[in-house]
């Protein structure tokens, strides 16, 4: 076993171990006895970008069929095998991965890296259970068809992405759930579940030879390949307006331009702008939305950013008669930032609330664990949230003005309704 401790000298990467287990599972570490509890992050790269055109929604179903049975275990025996241990594992789908997250008493690892194992290289599949989950899924998609939030996301996506993954639906549709086959998953779970594509982040009571041990027993048996990047692609459809009635008193808005990656030199100045457009409740966007207005309740903007693409998306909804309005003060106020910039006071409000929220939302080895999995997901080193934190602290108002510039443009959206908006 060979363990390298990062040398940045920065908060984070000092408690962090990077090490590559005997079977050569590279994995990072905080290692803390506090309590006796160990938390896992996880990840496979390719998640719903894997899924074929035709088939959206596999990588959910696998995801879905992961804990239900492995090896001679069918899911009631392999419930109650992780139940008897209190041992938590699950798994969920991110747009360029599939996550799994794993909780264990220190004392139990042994046998929950055993059982992680056995899920990841010998899942059941079992008919009865792809029946089931294929059900719940087509029953979720069914009841999204009648709710705003989901349907204008739809919209929003299909629009936005034509011919990317980005563009279908995570968890699938009517039309595509029934075409997915035990062939199809297994298929999947061969591209997706190998030893390259692993990211692992790992919190808890447990040294670095212990865990490269513990990390074999889950992960060395799995097969090596890797897939190739997710495409890289931009939001189309600007200036557009896609519009899904529903008889509803209300209309959802989904709305976005093209954002700023996280490796461009702009993008500590671009969280900074959106923190000042939409990022909470002093924000632009709430304050003439809804203070001065009252046209809707919530209204928020934020960096969505994925590995073949990042794009600045906002959420609001608002009275079907006032729509038309909404969309003119969401518009005209994008463009006004995007010509005037930021004054100093706006900047340090939206830097103070950035910093301090970064360190709040590290309030538990899982949310820890998570970072870990997020950062190697991301190709970012151990030094980014710290350097992204001094970044973030640099900004300057004519950092803000260029990157709201570069942001937001001539203010045109790609905006996707449900509803029944009036005049529209």
């Amino acid at each position: 076993m060979t363990i390298h401790v990062a040398p940045t000298p920065t908060a984070l990467a000092d408690r962090v171990h990077r090490l590559r287990s005997p079977g050569g599972i590279e994995a990072w570490l905080i290692e803390d006895h506090t309590l006796p509890i160990l938390s896992m992050q996880f990840g496979f790269r390719g998640g719903p970008t894997l899924d074929a055109a035709d088939r959206a929604g596999s990588a959910r179903m696998l995801a879905d069929l992961l804990t239900e049975g492995a090896g001679p275990m069918d899911a009631g025996a392999f419930r109650r095998a992780l139940g008897d241990r209190a041992i938590r594992l699950s798994f969920s789908i991110w747009t360029d991965s599939l996550r799994g997250e794993l909780k264990t008493l220190a004392r139990e690892a042994a046998a929950a890296f055993d059982l992680l194992g056995l899920a990841l290289r010998a899942p059941r599949l079992a008919p009865d259970d792809l029946v089931r989950v294929r059900s719940a899924l087509e029953s979720d998609a069914r009841a999204g068809l009648s709710r705003p939030d989901p349907v204008a996301s739809r919209s929003f996506a299909a629009r936005g992405f034509p011919v990317h993954p980005y563009g279908r639906p995570v968890g699938g549709d009517l039309d595509s759930l029934p075409r997915i086959s035990h062939g199809d998953l297994a298929a999947l779970h061969e591209r997706m579940l190998t030893r390259a594509n692993l990211r692992v982040g790992v919190v808890g009571a447990i040294g670095p030879e212990a865990l490269g041990i513990a990390l074999d027993r889950a992960f060395a048996e799995l097969p090596g390949g890797a897939m190739a990047a997710t495409p890289l692609t931009g939001l189309q459809g600007l200036g557009e307006r896609v519009v899904t009635r529903l008889g509803l008193p209300q209309s959802t808005i989904r709305f976005g331009r093209p954002g700023i990656p996280r490796q461009d030199p702009d993008f500590a100045a671009a969280t900074v702008v959106n923190q000042c457009l939409g990022g909470d409740m002093s924000s632009r966007l709430f304050r003439e939305v809804r203070e001065k207005r009252g046209l809707c309740y919530a209204m928020r903007t934020g960096l969505h950013v994925a590995e073949g693409a990042c794009t600045l998306v906002g959420m609001t909804a608002t009275r079907n008669d006032r729509v038309g309005e909404t969309l003119r003060v969401i518009e005209d106020e994008l463009l006004r930032l995007s010509t005037d910039g930021l004054g100093q006071d706006e900047i340090d409000r939206a830097k103070g609330y950035l910093l301090g929220s970064s360190k709040l939302r590290l309030d538990s080895s899982s949310a820890i664990a998570a970072l870990l999995l997020a950062l190697q997901l991301d190709g970012c080193g151990l030094d980014w949230l710290d350097t992204h934190n001094r970044r973030i602290a640099a900004v300057t108002p004519e950092d803000g003005r260029r990157a709201a510039a570069r942001l937001l443009g001539d203010g045109r959206l790609l905006i996707a309704i449900a509803g029944d908006p009036v005049g529209s």
